[in-house]
């Protein structure tokens, strides 16, 4: 069939369907109810909290998504809530049901926990990051009162991946039932859910495309279908395939007799003529229908949205979809938002796909986990390519049970996604972790037996053994020294080899000028972090990276990161996000949106060509206000005016030889304009292509804050009166004319009426209502309520105009699960708080460091000096100029004085070093403070506790490259 018959073939395909669906059962044979409301919540362990008879008209009212306890925006330094907590959902069904196949579907729960129905534990679950489902067939009271109850431990896990103490991890796993919960009515003969069944590349649905062309795309299905009755049944499968516009553009039916207690693998092929291929600048989208039948009776339906692509990998080249090749240019992403933790509704996953695809980025790094169903989703909506990775950080148990429940999450990530068609490469690696090549081959064979064929692919940092070089089939960090020494980690100024596709999953954090900056600092301090990073693209960055853009190999990266967020082993916020953690934008953010192509728009999200004036045009003290006043664009051209006066114009050619490696991959140079002085008032920049301008940009001189203006960020998605959708709603700091007054640190108050309500409104320990600006911008979320209406937000500040905004919701169309028979839940959400004391190694680090008369080493480089170690600075490191060890560091005090603390920094975060520290007090008579092996990350403070005038570290070994540093400090 020719294209051109397309639309003749869609006419009779909606014809032909009209005729068999007016033949069918109206019912679809499948009910889906949302049950993230009406459920109680108790806050630590109780006694038989399963129990029917139990009390429980104290505990806490809430709504799903859920924290275990609302924490502060920065809760940094293992603070949060990790214990028990008890939830119990009451609910009745009619008997209608009776013969019927009931479970719950759990998209996450954190960590572990266990289901009771009336008293009777149904299942456990280990590990937060994967759904599971709960058969309660055959345990329901039919019209009476049910209650499900959950026992949820937080509590440390090691047995459960990743498995790591939290106080040691670089993020948080929160706590709670954080994602959506739905219960599933079906016929006892139904399409089964991968997540319940345990079959290698099986259960569900499996969606594979082994022919795709323009012309024509041949679509594999394989239906599992599963017969709980002691009855056989001659059954019909029918698939249905749509286009965006609803015109039926394939169907097959298979008819199959399935036997009483059995399942079975339906097989169907469809055909697409002239298909509209899923790429990421045109993220074409079918709806997959299938039907299960029983003559004219539908005893199950599912469907899902499915991307007609092919992907495939080069060592030269990289990432091909649909045979083109494509630069990924990508960024970790966090699931985690302020004082909610990882408990955000869907809209706001979505939220951030917009946000991530308007940044300029196609890709993204799921790290370190699998994340949100809604995430995933939106990534199949908008574009935006993916890499999943199964849950590790830095950590490995060689339990047994640990390493089954690893093969199981990976399993499962496999099973619940492979139909994505934004998830291109699979992380089958425990990241920066050491662990046996014969789990990365386990990972790696169990990984292509989900997913058999050509696409699938693994990716890992082929970390710790040449041994693991066939086991994962993309590389991370892959440079020198393959495969004398079998490790990629090293600090040689070698060549880079090509041996397989390379990507760097992680960058611009750490190392350079300013790796981090948070939004309450200067406009000069974020321009520091845009200079760090551009230069890292051009090549000149952590050897780790693999110089980025100027490596011709290079198959795409991410930046660490995309969001700020709070982590369990540092007190302080990691502010290495391009955003913050309400996903504000820093600079940074609109410098990587000037990599993106100029000629690539997407309807809806963003028009290809951008400009930004990096300035906030504040002061004479800032050289990105005066000499050094920089613009990012992707034209041709930029102008720059202040107060309507032509500064300069700048072209893309000419700026082109300062940033080659970057333009070559399709990037964009920086635009620095010198001004000569300065002057308050109003910069502004004009981007043109072929002499036309095509953005405009402006900021004004923020004069005394005036106002509050209030900005209800929807992102086009309007918000779900379903009890649970949220909200988030920026507060900014005003001058007269409507500038940000980004120094301003105004305490707001929030007032929120009509149909929502303020998260932690009433909660003054986390800080929201009322807050302190940060960069002149307070945050918080607003949850709708099930009454669709008008939501009113006002802000308000002292001496200054109070702000207001309005936004309407909408009716859900999802059927819920209706509340069973219980007495009023009256607690309060602070009832039962924990929390924890500030910890001894925050207030050591706030102690001010003694200061150092001098420091000696056994030899060093020219360009990392010993003075490096004591410069105060984390990211300038001291490396040894030889292979040789041991390396000994002596740090000498001006006298002898008392030392309560002290604090090594090694120079690679995923490197380990064996090492002893002693001290002295007089050169000659040592005496040992300790011994052990550690990796760079490990860099809290250790008890020094005794009267020294010298401190010296002896590293004795190094795990790969040359003994390095990046700072000692004695408190």
């Amino acid at each position: 069939m020719k294209c051109s018959s397309v639309l003749y073939y869609c006419l009779v395909s909606i014809c032909v369907l009209f005729i068999n669906s007016s033949c069918s059962n109206s019912s679809l044979g499948r009910e889906t109810l949302n049950m993230n409301t009406d459920w109680a919540f108790y806050r630590g362990d109780i006694k038989d909290g399963y129990a029917t008879e139990l009390a429980d008209s104290n505990w806490i009212p809430v709504v799903l998504p859920h924290i275990m306890q609302l924490e502060k925006k920065h809760c940094g330094g293992n603070s949060i809530y990790d214990g028990i907590g008890w939830y119990r959902r009451y609910f009745k069904l009619p008997r209608k049901y009776a013969d019927k196949r009931v479970v719950v579907s759990f998209e996450g729960v954190m960590t572990n926990c266990e289901v009771y129905l009336n008293g009777k534990k149904i299942t456990e679950h280990h590990g937060g990051y994967m759904g599971f489902v709960a058969d309660l067939t055959g345990q329901i009271k039919w019209n009476e009162n049910n209650v499900l109850a959950i026992r949820v431990s937080a509590e440390p896990d090691p047995l459960t991946p990743p498995g790591k103490p939290q106080d040691k991890m670089d993020f948080y796993y929160y706590s709670g039932i954080y994602r959506d919960v739905r219960m599933i009515v079906t016929d006892k003969i139904y399409i089964t859910d991968p997540l319940q069944e345990d079959l290698v590349a099986g259960g569900g649905q499996f969606v594979t495309f082994p022919e795709v062309t323009q012309d024509k795309a041949r679509i594999h299905l394989s239906t599992h279908i599963r017969n709980i009755t002691d009855t056989e049944e001659s059954l019909i499968v029918r698939s249905v395939l749509k286009d965006s516009t609803g015109c039926v553009v394939a169907e097959e039916e298979a008819s199959v007799k399935l036997g009483g207690l059995s399942d079975q693998t339906v097989v169907q092929d469809l055909t697409v003529e002239c298909p509209a291929l899923w790429h990421p600048y045109s993220p074409s989208l079918y709806l997959l229908q299938t039907q299960l039948l029983s003559g004219s009776s539908v005893l199950d339906q599912v469907e899902q949205h499915i991307g007609i692509r092919t992907i495939s990998y080069t060592a030269k080249d990289g990432f091909f979809i649909n045979g083109e090749k494509l630069y990924l240019r990508g960024a970790n992403r966090h699931q985690a938002y302020p004082n909610v933790g990882d408990a955000a509704s869907n809209s706001m996953q979505e939220r951030d796909v917009i946000d991530l695809k308007r940044g300029g980025y196609n890709a993204v790094r799921a790290a370190h986990y699998p994340q949100d169903p809604a995430f995933l989703e939106a990534c199949d909506k908008y574009g935006l390519l993916v890499v999943e990775c199964i849950p590790g950080w830095q950590f490995y148990n060689p339990d047994s049970i640990f390493i089954k429940r690893l093969y199981q999450v990976g399993r499962q990530m496999i099973r619940r996604d492979r139909n994505h068609p934004s998830v291109v490469l699979w992380e089958t690696a425990l990241n920066e972790s050491r662990y046996p090549v014969s789990l990365a081959k386990e990972i790696y064979e169990l990984a292509h037996a989900e997913y058999p064929g050509d696409q699938m692919y693994t990716a890992g940092d082929y970390f710790g053994h040449a041994e693991m070089e066939p086991y994962y089939d993309v590389f991370y960090k892959q440079v020198s020294k393959f495969p004398k020494d079998g490790d990629v980690m090293s600090n040689y100024p070698e060549d880079f080899l090509s041996i397989k596709p390379l990507f760097t999953r992680e960058w611009g954090d750490g190392v350079g000028e300013k790796p981090r900056v948070s939004l309450k600092e200067s406009e000069e301090e974020q321009m520091r972090q845009c200079r760090s990073r551009i230069e890292q693209l051009n090549g000149k960055g952590y050897f780790d990276w693999c110089m980025l853009d100027a490596n011709p190999t290079m198959g795409g990266h991410f930046v660490w990161s995309y969001n700020d967020y709070a982590r369990g082993s540092q007190d302080e916020t990691m502010y290495s996000g391009v955003v913050d953690m309400n996903r504000y934008p820093k600079f940074s953010y609109y410098m990587l949106q000037s990599m993106r192509d100029p000629a690539i728009s997407q309807a809806g999200l963003y028009d290809g060509p951008m400009v930004f004036i990096a300035s906030y045009n504040a002061s004479a003290d800032f050289a990105s206000s005066t000499t050094d006043i920089t613009v990012f664009s992707n034209c041709e051209e930029v102008r720059l005016y202040r107060n309507d006066r032509l500064i300069g114009t700048q072209t893309r050619a000419e700026r082109t030889p300062l940033y080659r490696s970057i333009v070559e991959k399709g990037g964009s140079p920086m635009f620095v304009f010198n001004a000569g002085g300065y002057e308050a008032g109003t910069l502004k920049a004009e981007a043109l292509i072929g002499g036309k301008v095509v953005a405009t940009h402006q900021v004004m001189t923020a004069e005394k804050p005036d106002h509050l203006e209030i900005d209800i960020k929807t992102n086009g998605i309007t918000p779900i009166a379903d009890g649970s959708d949220m909200i988030p709603v920026y507060v900014k700091v005003c001058d007269k004319n409507g500038s940000l007054v980004a120094d301003s640190q105004q305490e707001i108050s929030f007032r929120v009426s009509g149909e929502g309500s303020l998260i932690g409104d009433t909660i003054r320990r986390i800080g929201i209502n009322p807050q302190q600006a940060e960069g002149g911008i307070a945050f918080a979320f607003v949850r709708t309520t099930k009454n669709a209406g008008k939501i009113i937000v006002e802000a308000l500040a002292d001496g200054l105009v109070s702000g207001k905004a309005e936004i309407e919701t909408i009716p859900s169309d999802e059927s819920f699960l209706s509340d069973g028979e219980h007495l009023p839940f009256t607690g309060g959400e602070e009832d039962h708080v924990v929390v924890k004391p500030s910890s001894w190694q925050k207030r050591i680090l706030e102690k001010p460091r003694l200061k150092i008369q001098s420091v000696r080493v056994d030899s060093s480089q020219r360009e990392y000096p010993a003075s490096n170690i004591i410069d105060n600075d984390d990211a300038t490191w001291w490396i040894a100029n030889d292979d040789k060890c041991p390396q000994v560091i002596t740090l000498v005090l001006d006298r002898v004085t008392y030392v309560s603390a002290s604090r090594i920094l090694f120079q690679k975060d995923s490197s380990s070093y064996k090492h002893k520290v002693e001290t002295s007090k007089d050169g000659e008579r040592w005496e040992v403070l300790y011994e052990r092996e550690c990796t760079g990350w490990e860099f809290k403070p250790m008890t020094v506790d005794r009267e020294i005038k010298y401190f010296r570290v002896i590293i004795s070994g190094v795990s790969e490259g040359r003994a390095g540093l990046g700072e000692i400090s004695l408190y």
